[in-house]
């Protein structure tokens, strides 16, 4: 006879539950989109888990305590969904570039590194996290360690090795192909060896010399043939995308979700933002993930402080970015951010989606209550999990985030952090 499943009652100030990755319709303002949904925060509030599910959310008076439940108080906090960072590089740290990490590591040594850098994310509220790119399967195996509880670290979707063109961009991974048909070929040994899905370099990148960021480096018929035979096997696509250009075979290829989509033109020098085609990727319900690693300074600095000459430079190039982010929303492109993560550039070494989130939340001019749905609820949807994560609704993975403080009013609460609970085992 089965044991019958643990029972934790949380019991916290307030409740954020994210409810659900709003998409606006083309014509909507940022701001018709904005508003906290009504429920979407709960006062005084308890959430009942059983097992590594969510049973029951809601005002405390109104979910009784089951007899036996293991009750944990988090008074004066707030809690939330576990955060979600869709792009990260766990093997890869600040300073080192991926040819020359290639070339001085083998995968024993960069599993390591790993893992400890997924321990850290998971410590700071980041429960679910997608890695962009690596060399061999050795992240499938950090990966499957994490599922079996045989090491802490955040929940992993990987994709081993990105296909890209001959010495072009993140080459050094060992995903190099010049053909559609050998693009083929090694997207299905990828998903054999156990690839979550499919990365593909639409474009050149700023880390690889010689490559053109605005430039294309592969067409419309080699990306779809990808991306057929992804699908074909139940697969998504993700494509690091910088120019327009790129964007265009990637939107029309059918890509899943467009990694960056600076939305650069060819000399990868300006913005060359095409509206229809903004439109087409929103009717395509593809996402953009705004992957991008701000300045830690800005990021730290309150948003009141005076700024240097460098930081007004550095806001003013954040600020031009996401204005074409808060245009694509407006247009109805479903979208999100991530840290496009190079680990050492905060405290602990951590690849840090809470500040990230602080910097956008206070600076960007999008509202707070949308801000944390594209930290939770809208990377979940997609990457395909967004029936199981990414909200504290009944059903759900008990993914739970508790800061001190109240995020909505005060971002900064994020780097306050409680507890964190992952399928429902307080692991921080």
């Amino acid at each position: 006879m089965r044991d019958a499943p643990r029972r934790r009652y949380l019991r916290v100030e307030r409740a954020f539950l994210a409810s659900g990755p709003t998409v606006p319709l083309a014509g909507q303002s940022v701001d018709d989109i904005g508003g906290a949904a009504p429920g979407e925060v709960v006062e005084d509030a308890a959430i009942l888990v059983v097992g590594n599910r969510i049973a029951a959310v809601g005002p405390a008076p109104a979910i009784p305590v089951p007899p036996g439940a293991e009750v944990i108080e988090h008074p004066g906090a707030t809690a939330l969904p576990g955060l979600v960072d869709a792009h990260v590089h766990l093997m890869i740290r600040r300073g080192e570039s991926f040819i020359d990490l290639c070339r001085t590591h083998d995968d024993h040594q960069l599993l390591v590194r790993s893992a400890a850098h997924a321990r850290q994310m998971l410590e700071a509220g980041v429960t679910t996290a997608r890695d962009c790119g690596s060399r061999g399967t050795f992240l499938q195996a950090l990966r499957d360690g994490i599922a079996q509880r045989l090491l802490p670290g955040s929940r992993l979707l990987t994709c081993g090795a990105p296909i890209t063109s001959t010495g072009v961009h993140l080459w050094s991974c060992g995903g190099e192909v010049d053909t559609a048909a050998e693009a083929r070929t090694l997207a299905r040994r990828l998903l054999r060896d156990g690839a979550d899905f499919i990365k593909v370099m639409a474009t050149g990148g700023r880390m690889t010399p010689g490559t053109s960021p605005g430039r294309a480096q592969f067409d419309e018929a080699e990306l779809r043939a990808i991306v057929d035979d992804a699908h074909r096997l139940g697969r998504p696509v993700a494509a690091h995308v910088l120019g327009t250009e790129g964007m265009a075979h990637a939107i029309r290829a059918g890509v899943d979700t467009l990694e960056h989509g600076n939305w650069l033109d060819a000399d990868g020098s300006a913005v060359s933002f095409d509206e229809p085609l903004a439109r087409e990727m929103a009717v395509r319900g593809q996402f953009r993930n705004m992957a991008t690693n701000p300045s830690r300074t800005l990021a730290e600095l309150p948003r009141n402080a005076a700024l240097d000459a460098n930081l007004r430079r550095d806001l003013a190039e954040h600020h031009e970015r996401w204005h074409w982010f808060r245009r694509g929303l407006e247009l109805g492109v479903p979208s999100f951010y991530s840290t496009d993560a190079i680990v050492g550039q905060w405290d602990g070494e951590s690849p840090d989606m809470a500040w990230l989130t602080i910097l956008i939340a206070e600076r960007s001019g999008l509202p707070v209550p949308l801000v944390l749905r594209m930290a939770t609820a809208v990377p979940a949807a997609a990457l395909g999990l967004g029936q199981d994560l990414g909200m504290l609704a009944p059903g759900r993975v008990a993914d739970i985030l508790v800061v001190r403080g109240d995020p909505l009013t005060h971002p900064r609460a994020l780097r306050a952090v409680e507890s964190v609970y992952r399928d429902g085992d307080r692991v921080a």
